[in-house]
């Protein structure tokens, strides 16, 4: 057993949980502010297939027609995240699920690990290295489902996550989407 954390080093664990959620939900949304915005200025990111800087992350998410933004959806589930800091600086293991539509019919999905190194700066912790490591991906064919009346998420900020409600729209309607 180890040594029970101090507040410090637990709010610093909580603030690197918000960050690694902050960037999956901004991959997800197709949100290229909040991609650069989670990312050290000097930074590198090593997906496999994409390999650069965050600006070029945020381009390679945002605007590249022939792979992410052909999908309707990127969906990320997030599983456990280890942190170990060292005062400015930390390292992470957090695991994911990962699903995308790559075409009518057909759902790719892989399962991993982020492998990440923080810095914190004036601004708060922000990624300075990241690295993918898969342990399986592949695709497999799927049936979309007969709409039910669900509000459904887009990849923009028509996304039902952008409308700050307070209470529904339409309360009298049978179905979320009236």
């Amino acid at each position: 057993m180890g040594v029970a954390p101090d507040l410090d080093t637990l709010a610093d664990k909580m603030a690197l949980t918000e960050l690694v959620a902050r960037l999956e939900r901004a991959v997800d949304r197709k949100d290229r502010d909040g991609i650069l915005s989670c990312y050290s200025e000097k930074s590198f990111d090593d997906h496999g297939r994409f390999r650069g800087g965050r600006e070029e992350f945020a381009e390679f998410i945002c605007n590249n027609p022939g792979f992410t933004t052909a999908s309707p959806f990127i969906y990320h589930l997030m599983g456990q995240s280890l942190f170990e800091v060292d005062g400015d600086e930390a390292y992470g293991e957090s695991y994911f699920w990962y699903a995308m539509q790559v075409q009518e019919g057909k759902l790719y999905q892989s399962i991993g690990r982020y492998l990440d190194y923080f810095q914190r700066s004036e601004d708060g912790w922000r990624v300075t290295y990241r690295r993918v490591v898969m342990e399986w991906d592949g695709s497999l064919e799927a049936q979309n489902a007969v709409p039910g009346g669900h509000f459904r998420g887009t990849r923009d900020e028509s996304d039902p996550l952008y409308q700050r409600l307070t209470w529904p729209e339409n309360p009298e309607a049978t179905t979320s989407i009236g």
